[in-house]
């Protein structure tokens, strides 16, 4: 700050001060392509033979999607895998099953309100897919685009159960599950008569798949369509009955 007054008895040790660099400061690698090789491009034999494969495939199928693609390409998901948690498959199975179908906000409730103990770690775990699901693949946003249905649809679940949907993108748990993780620990389990064992304290992970109404919706189409199809179904041929006897035939 100094730098402008001429007459200051410290001039040249600012001056040489501000010119010198920083001693021991660590020298800031570039990115280029060939030091970001390792990580973004580990195994490249591996890669153009994969995009060579893909190449081929487009190639064969003369830019034909498959019923897969076309989905994927019109409707989003979102997987989301939580961290272990301290407790057992068998008891992490029951809020798994209890959320499964259910809309995310209902299912945010349903962990809010439940005695389990796990029930405050899966309710988090479900708002953190639930933002990660707008924030990354834009799902839940039919209010701020416009896609709400003037006249709610009602369809049937898979469960049998009728819903309505007014709006397309409102997220659901489409299919909730456990994994089992490594053991906390172990501790030994005294018995009589000089018999021991050993408890292991188990720890599980909670995934869950994120979708939108838009593939229920779908789905149920689906099944009507396909039902519609199949035509009645014939109790009884209607044809005479040939070669009559009074006893079994078999």
């Amino acid at each position: 700050m100094y730098s402008g007054v001429e007459d200051n008895i410290f001039q040249d040790e600012i001056e040489k001060v501000s010119t010198d660099t920083t001693p021991g400061a660590p020298e800031i690698e570039q990115k280029t392509k060939e030091n970001m090789a390792m990580v973004v491009d580990p195994d490249p034999r591996s890669r153009v033979r994969w995009q060579r494969k893909k190449v081929i495939q487009m190639v064969r199928r003369n830019g034909r999607l498959t019923r897969e693609e076309r989905i994927q390409m019109s409707e989003r998901q979102l997987l989301h895998k939580s961290e272990f948690m301290p407790t057992s498959v068998k008891k992490l199975v029951m809020l798994a099953r209890q959320i499964a179908g259910k809309s995310v906000d209902d299912a945010i409730v349903q962990m809010k309100w439940s005695k389990k103990k796990m029930a405050a770690e899966i309710g988090y775990y479900l708002e953190e897919a639930r933002d990660l699901a707008i924030a990354q693949r834009g799902m839940g946003l039919g209010k701020v685009n416009n896609e709400i249905l003037k006249t709610p649809k009602k369809i049937q679940t898979v469960d049998g159960k009728w819903i309505e949907i007014e709006d397309p993108t409102r997220m659901y748990i489409a299919q909730s599950w456990v994994g089992r993780g490594p053991w906390r620990g172990k501790r030994i389990d005294y018995k009589g008569r000089g018999r021991m064992g050993i408890i292991r304290h188990p720890s599980t992970s909670l995934t869950v798949l994120l979708k939108e109404e838009k593939t229920r919706i779908r789905e149920y189409e689906e099944r009507v369509e396909k039902k519609n199809k199949k035509g009645p179904w014939v109790h009884l041929p209607n044809r005479p009955v040939y070669g009559q006897r009074p006893y079994y035939s078999w």
